[in-house]
């Protein structure tokens, strides 16, 4: 798997996700071009998927992590939730109400 699929697969939270955790670890991202973007449709889904129990809120917060210190991954259009989703010490924790909050946002 190349770092642009793991990227793809980590992002989705696709099945094969561990796997491509695996690459990207072991991957730098510093001086890197964009190789995958975050698309809107995608945050929603994964905070849906969070919402409904199939995330942990845990999980989300380490995946916001991951996204922010990535030079590789575009998320320049969503940096104020990724920012959010990823640093509960300033934004508080996360919880169901947030998300809500945060996905009425993304929908207006």
């Amino acid at each position: 798997m190349n770092i642009q699929k793991a990227l793809a697969e980590f992002i989705t939270f696709s099945a094969k996700r561990d796997n491509a955790i695996s690459v990207i670890v072991s991957t730098p991202a510093y001086g890197q071009a964009p190789l995958y973007i975050l698309k809107t449709d995608v945050l929603v889904g994964v905070i849906k998927r969070c919402l409904s129990g199939e995330i942990d809120l845990d999980d989300l917060e380490l995946w916001a992590n991951v996204i922010e210190s990535r030079e590789d991954v575009d998320c320049a259009e969503h940096e104020g939730v990724i920012y959010a989703l990823s640093n509960s010490e300033q934004m508080g924790e996360l919880d169901h109400q947030k998300l809500e909050k945060i996905l009425a946002l993304l929908k207006d």
